[in-house]
């Protein structure tokens, strides 16, 4: 069907954990396992209302590749994508998965992806099409599992890695349905009784304390260049364990093309914030302190303890005699930041 393998191309991720055989698949046997012409009349009269065409399109397809997607905080331990590959589900890290695997069942998936296993990290074009596509990957998830290995209850949040670490703000924002689990010993046990977390008040109060980040921003979450200070200062304290990744992690986050290069270092921050720069016409872009003359090197250079400064920054309050004259536009070239100011005379008092 064209519709099926329209949505297999563009919303699946190129690897699988297929559940019932706990299998790694690719998405083109996808429909080799799930037989999508199998659908049947009685399968489209059960959506009374609706047109056929929709009914097969937006609910049985959706329902047929919906597949559960884990955020964790990654351990020296961990099953690789030649370990699944090969079938040795029993190695270093095989736990958790196998916890991810019975969570991804209870909420009726039969597929699942990780990070850990399900890119072939050999592969520079899957890798590349994994980091540029990975927003999207937490966003069309049927569900995100969250596994927060240092939390016990939501008083706990703040002192869980989880949230110091780069890629999971884009997994924490992107996905419409989390369940966040943590270590009982017996298992993995629920922050809340709720079957989507981002519907629990409480959780996401919880979550805003500890991010920053406005509760609507966690439920509601639109990508784009827009209230790009703002969003900078949500990653400000995080890190990643390649520096690359301090770029790669927020390209979803603020809608960004951009090639993957590891080995390049810094330089990724530096191709980052150009071509965000060229995207975003938001003047707070260029408040930051630190970095390297004319361009910062990560969002840190973002932060601020100055609380009338923050407010003032993020909700764009500055403003002055002079606005809207002028050129607005600005961009990095190889010198650092070029803009056209207008100049006007004035006069400064330095008597006390």
């Amino acid at each position: 069907m064209a519709e099926f393998k329209r949505r297999v191309s563009d919303q699946v991720p190129s690897h699988l954990i297929y559940i019932p055989e706990m299998k790694l698949i690719s998405r083109d046997e996808l429909a080799a396992i799930l037989k999508p012409e199998t659908i049947t009349e009685e399968d489209i009269s059960e959506h009374e209302g609706w047109s056929r065409q929709f009914v097969i399109e937006s609910k049985l397809i959706p329902n047929l590749l919906k597949y559960a997607i884990l955020s964790h905080r990654w351990t020296e331990s961990e099953l690789t994508f030649q370990d699944a590959k090969s079938g040795k589900w029993d190695g270093a890290g095989h736990e958790k998965l196998d916890k991810f695997r019975e969570k991804a069942e209870e909420h009726g998936c039969l597929l699942a992806w990780s990070d850990t296993c399900c890119i072939n990290k050999e592969s520079s074009s899957e890798l590349d099409e994994a980091i540029r596509s990975m927003y999207r990957w937490y966003r069309d998830a049927y569900i995100c599992i969250v596994y927060l290995a240092q939390t016990q209850t939501l008083e706990t949040l703040g002192s869980d890695e989880w949230f110091l670490r780069g890629w999971t703000l884009q997994e924490l924002l992107a996905p419409l349905r989390m369940k966040f689990y943590y270590g009982n010993g017996d298992g993995w046990a629920p922050l809340t009784e709720n079957e989507n977390d981002k519907d629990d008040a409480a959780l996401v109060f919880a979550l805003s304390r500890v991010t920053k980040i406005p509760p609507n921003d966690l439920c509601n979450f639109r990508p784009g260049p827009n209230r790009a200070w703002e969003k900078m200062t949500w990653a400000a304290g995080r890190k990643t364990t390649r520096i690359e990744d301090i770029a790669y992690s927020l390209i979803g986050i603020f809608d960004i093309s951009m090639t993957i290069a590891y080995g390049e270092g810094d330089r990724a921050f530096k191709r980052f914030m150009a071509e965000f720069i060229q995207n975003c016409k938001e003047w707070q872009i260029l408040v930051w302190a630190g970095g390297l003359p004319g361009c910062p090197t990560d969002p840190a250079c973002y932060r601020t303890i100055n609380e009338p400064a923050l407010e003032m920054l993020k909700n764009r309050q500055i403003s002055w005699w002079g606005e809207g004259c002028g050129d607005s536009d600005f961009t990095i070239t190889k010198r650092g930041v070029q803009v056209r100011l207008l100049m006007v005379p004035a006069s400064v008092d330095l008597e006390p």
